[in-house]
């Protein structure tokens, strides 16, 4: 299997606007605290210290006899004195020539420093060893060999998994400081737009598309959705959704309405509701008429994002722009999972824009091949692909073989 080598470009190509409108964003400073059972995949916000020693103890690592291991070579046969069980209090003392039975994950018993294993025994009482000597502390996972108490174990912004959550559960931390996830406002619009559920739909209609979309990308970005509407093509209207969705987010989403048409209403909205635009335009495929902004003061802004209205564009867009926003507002690097892969088929670029193509990706070759399709309009030609393959901005095609940055689709990481 192919191993790709992962890579920051081409963030850094973006447009110098963007760059600002994410490096210009704080690292979040809200902390909620959240169940255990329910912090997986949250973003940490504050260090997890240990409580204590780990091992708090000297643990035998397997079943065997726990003996002083000066003792071995020069004693003949040991008396067993004991047992000591995992979990239990009871250590008894050794004197020279004894040694206790002992299980996996029992303490060690004060005068012992290594465990002999059952196989290696007669098992009788008294009993002998097949061994002749034994190094001190063999077979045994000593106190504080892990962490000791007040060391670091989970550094903020790590994305709880599985062993996060089990070393909270050691520590005791049992109420979870973690980032919240950024408030997301979708706003669709266009008087074209129908909602998925229309059961009549005429030729010159479509049904609406992006807002389904945006709901899934919000969640698998680390985004929580908030208020979802759509907008008829009027401006009065426009400016209070826009308003009102200022007011109770993190991130505003708008999907269409942003390019120089008469009825595109969002621009007029965000110069009315004091939005200081970032970026307007890029010069990508798909996606051109993107929108970055920000509402408010700079410690507490709204990031507004807004989307071109072609869906192929708002799924490429969503994950280029609005993704390392959510990112940073999580508490995470705005860092996207790049890979470099080698193009499968020869492709034709942009000569005058820098391309975003949906591809499909073999993880197992480590090739990706562009998927023919009709215009960003063509949300069907998607089905199969993987994620972005960025194409250069050339003349000629893009050979096969070449080497090329891809990003997987955010849900696929």
């Amino acid at each position: 299997m192919a191993s790709p080598r992962h890579t920051n470009a081409p963030l850094s190509d973006y447009p110098a606007s963007l760059r600002l409108a994410l490096t210009s964003l704080a690292s979040p400073d809200r902390v909620e605290h959240v169940p255990l059972s329910q912090s997986g995949g949250r973003i940490l916000a504050e260090a997890i210290v240990a409580d204590r020693d780990y091992p708090p103890f000297h643990r035998a690592t397997m079943d065997g006899y726990a003996l002083r291991s000066a003792d071995v070579g020069r004693v003949d046969t040991f008396c067993v004195v004991g047992m000591v069980a995992a979990g239990s209090a009871d250590r008894p003392r050794l004197a020279p020539g004894e040694a206790v039975r002992i299980a996996t994950g029992a303490p060690l018993p004060p005068d012992a420093d290594a465990v002999i294993p059952h196989e290696l025994s007669d098992r009788s009482e008294p009993v002998r060893f097949a061994v002749s000597s034994i190094s001190p502390w063999e077979n045994i996972h000593r106190r504080s060999a892990d962490a000791r108490a007040g060391d670091s174990l989970l550094e903020p912004g790590t994305r709880l998994g599985a062993q996060h959550m089990g070393i909270l559960a050691t520590v005791g931390c049992t109420s979870v400081p973690v980032h919240p996830r950024p408030r997301v406002a979708v706003l669709t619009s266009g008087d074209e737009v129908l909602p998925p559920d229309a059961a009549r739909v005429l030729d010159h209609q479509i049904r609406n598309s992006g807002q389904s979309m945006l709901a899934m990308l919000v969640h698998a970005m680390g985004g929580e959705l908030g208020l979802t509407a759509h907008l008829p093509d009027q401006q009065h209207a426009t400016n209070l959704a826009v308003s009102d969705a200022l007011s109770s987010c993190d991130v505003l989403v708008t999907i269409g309405g942003i390019s120089a048409g008469e009825r595109d209403c969002f621009h007029a909205a965000f110069q009315t509701a004091g939005v200081e635009p970032l970026l307007r335009g890029a010069a990508i495929q798909p996606g051109k008429p993107i929108f970055v902004g920000r509402a408010g003061p700079s410690t507490r802004a709204v990031r507004i994002v807004g989307l071109p209205g072609n869906p192929v564009s708002v799924l490429a867009t969503a994950h280029l722009f609005l993704w390392p926003i959510i990112r940073t507002l999580s508490g995470v690097s705005a860092r996207l999972p790049w890979t470099t892969v080698r193009l499968a088929r020869e492709t034709t670029p942009n000569r005058r824009r820098q391309a975003f193509r949906p591809a499909t990706w073999n993880r197992q070759t480590g090739e990706a091949q562009v998927l023919d399709w009709a215009g960003s309009g063509d949300l069907i030609h998607t089905a199969a692909a993987d994620g972005l393959l960025v194409l250069p901005v050339q003349d000629g095609p893009v050979v096969a073989g070449t080497s090329l940055d891809f990003l997987p689709w955010c849900w696929a990481v």
